[in-house]
């Protein structure tokens, strides 16, 4: 069964590391087209001043699953 994520969902990657925001669908630049298989994700970390910082990756739907609430 295949993962149906929408954009405000919360993921992480089955590997684990931080619950992270679906932004969408990602837009490959240099096909000029939305990748089918791939969502662009966001989350926050603290930097080396120990600030929160923005992150932003593409990850393919096979890598995600949802995140626990709790």
């Amino acid at each position: 069964m295949e993962l149906q994520l929408n954009p405000g969902d919360k993921v992480r990657l089955i590997s684990g590391g931080p619950v992270m925001t679906v932004r969408g669908k990602h837009y490959d630049v240099l096909v000029n087209e939305y990748s089918p298989n791939m969502i662009d994700c966001i989350w926050f970390a603290k930097n080396n001043e120990g600030r929160e910082q923005a992150h932003y990756c593409p990850f393919q739907m096979e890598e995600l699953i949802m995140a626990k609430h709790g």
